[in-house]
């Protein structure tokens, strides 16, 4: 009688402590819709474009039926402290340096004599606690200007996401600082709606060394959905914003036979962002390198 006494009073006491615990624990829902500028929306736009679709140079008059497939490989910026001041309206530190290279695989498809099908994926593989899953698509044709120039269009869109513990890292919860008390790492996602126009133009000569150039409007969709538990608090805030950005890049193609090329090349987007105090708007843009291997299966 006694051991059973007492067996109810711990689960009581488990209860009462578990909705005591529930009840501290406020749980904020909510839709913020973000100017494109704000520091928050600057990171998202920023990750974004790292990944954004490029077609590494001219596009090819392939054929009907040819195939080629690559590896593309892009080196990742550090940014510095203040560049990672992005989170609660640019306040807080985000541990947002997680890789300095990612990789995708790329492969085209010639639809006629003109048009070519070009496809990516960037495959879920954890990288430094993030996991993106991002796949784009772009249709191609060139446009023969003379002998030795060409120019081409390429229209293209992407979507995907990329998930991990954003808004409090495991790092800043093991070695700190934890400012925010941040009690778990956070499970968020950016979602990514991408699609955009480039234009490219370059020399396709008997030599080997093709330099290419390009112009690309962007247009940009994202979400960042917080899943994150500090202070007391359960945040599960969705943060939205969009709008357009303009990159450009340049580049040179080595064609070392009729089946293998290698190409390298330099990007450049303008991202406007509004750091606090201040409250103007400036341009805090990206610059990374890309390079690409593909070969002619067919």
């Amino acid at each position: 009688m006694t051991r059973t006494f007492t067996t109810l009073v711990l689960a009581c006491s488990f209860c009462f402590s578990l909705r005591a615990e529930l009840a501290r624990a406020q749980v904020f829902e909510s839709t913020e819709e973000l100017a494109f500028d704000r520091t928050e929306s600057w990171a998202m736009k920023y990750y974004a474009s790292l990944a954004l679709l490029t077609g590494m140079g001219v596009p090819d008059r392939m054929g009907a039926g040819a195939i080629d497939v690559g590896f593309e490989a892009s080196y990742v910026p550090q940014l510095t402290e203040d560049q990672q001041r992005v989170g609660f309206e640019g306040t807080k530190v985000e541990d947002l340096n997680r890789t300095h290279f990612f990789g995708r695989i790329r492969g085209s498809v010639g639809l006629s004599e003109n048009y070519s099908l070009l496809l990516a994926y960037l495959p879920p593989i954890d990288v430094g606690g993030t996991k993106p899953n991002l796949f784009a698509a772009a249709i191609g044709r060139p446009f023969q200007v003379s002998e030795s120039f060409r120019v081409g269009v390429r229209g293209f869109g992407q979507l995907g996401t990329i998930t991990g513990d954003i808004t409090c890292s495991a790092d800043e919860i093991a070695n700190g600082p934890n400012p925010f008390h941040c009690e778990s790492p956070s499970n968020d996602q950016l979602d990514q709606r991408l699609a955009g126009l480039e234009l490219t133009g370059g020399y396709v000569s008997e030599s080997p060394f093709r330099p290419y150039f390009g112009v690309s409007l962007n247009y940009l969709d994202l979400k960042f959905h917080v899943d994150a538990a500090y202070a007391g608090i359960v945040d599960r805030t969705l943060e939205t914003t969009h709008g357009g950005t303009v990159s450009l890049t340049g580049g040179l193609t080595y064609v070392a036979n009729e089946k293998w090329r290698v190409t390298g090349e330099m990007f450049y987007s303008w991202l406007s962002v509004v750091r606090p105090p201040s409250s103007s708007s400036v341009n805090d843009g990206l610059l990374n390198a890309r390079f690409l291997v593909t070969y002619r299966i067919r």
